[in-house]
């Protein structure tokens, strides 16, 4: 047992120190301006987003991380503004926390399609301490960790995104870069990460919709994709299953999330569990997620076009 925590905190430190990219989280598209500034301002009232994420739940200080999103549309400069604050503990003395302003400009394209310019800035910030974490077995792992840093660091770097969404009541398609600046990932800094993703809403009934949806990330020599569905019952109760599949996966991991949650007034809380399984299964852990958010009403004239989320 020991052996295999060992290794954990290595696989850990090696792709968190050595391969530091962006959160993926199963519920993002609920609100998505931290992977895409063109997202803001999407909604007809002032959106308040929080979403904690906990892996490795079966391993005591496994990584945690957090998503903090608010944004609002402003009708009469036709634009979105927000503000998105996310934070990455990975459990090995070591955090990343990333917080930026959010910009959208929309177009009206006909009467019921809107295409969206975004653009974020703000900074990254990384700190790692390695007095802070104990090494279970230092001698076994003695080799082979030159890349973890002996003493205390900070770095801190300006960080700037930008995309673009086209969005219809039923049709949505987004894309963008973040860490623009960045041409590769370092130690503690995120690199340039590309995004692309797609969904569809479709009425089954008065009551129930169905909501497909792919996304792809890439990243260097990274490439991560996304399968998700989503049904919701009456805009009241929704649940899904978002899947990952293999894409050159050294770890051959595939984690599969199921979704719950529930909307009520201007409330909505939902929880993912993602069950990892594949050939290092046992190594890779589960994870959770817990979602929740709330809309401040406000008004927005029907030229602006539709929500979608």
């Amino acid at each position: 047992m020991k052996k295999i925590l060992a290794l954990i905190s290595f696989l850990i430190v090696c792709i968190g120190l050595n391969a530091q990219q962006d959160l993926l989280l199963s519920q993002q598209f609920f609100s998505r301006i931290n992977k895409n500034p063109a997202g803001t301002g999407n909604v007809t009232d002032l959106d308040l987003f929080l979403l904690g994420s906990y892996r490795y739940i079966q391993v005591k200080g496994a990584p945690k991380s957090g998503i903090f999103n608010a944004h609002t549309f402003v009708d009469r400069l036709n634009s979105g503004f927000g503000l998105s604050v996310s934070y990455d503990n990975t459990g090995i003395a070591r955090s990343t926390t990333n917080a930026k302003l959010a910009y959208a400009y929309t177009l009206n394209i006909g009467d019921e399609m809107i295409l969206s310019l975004g653009l974020g800035g703000g900074i990254q910030h990384a700190y790692f301490d390695p007095s802070k974490h104990t090494w279970i077995d230092p001698e076994e792992w003695e080799q082979g960790m030159d890349g973890v840093p002996s003493v205390a660091e900070t770095t801190v770097k300006p960080d700037f995104d930008f995309g673009i969404e086209l969005t219809t009541p039923r049709f949505l398609f987004g894309a963008s870069v973040t860490h623009i600046t960045n041409n590769e990932s370092s130690t503690f800094i995120a690199g340039r990460h590309y995004y692309a993703y797609i969904r569809y809403l479709f009425t089954l009934s008065e009551s129930f919709d169905l909501a497909p949806a792919i996304a792809y990330m890439h990243r260097s020599k990274v490439d991560v994709a996304e399968l998700n569905l989503m049904a919701f019952y009456d805009r009241f109760i929704w649940g899904g299953l978002t899947y990952h599949p293999d894409i050159h996966d050294k770890f051959k991991t595939n984690p599969l999330g199921i979704t719950l949650g529930i909307e009520y007034r201007h409330f909505r809380v939902g929880y993912t569990f993602d069950w990892a399984f594949g050939r290092v299964s046992r190594l890779s852990g589960n994870s959770q997620e817990l979602m929740l958010s709330y809309s401040i009403p406000g008004k927005r004239s029907s030229q602006s076009g539709p929500k979608f989320e």
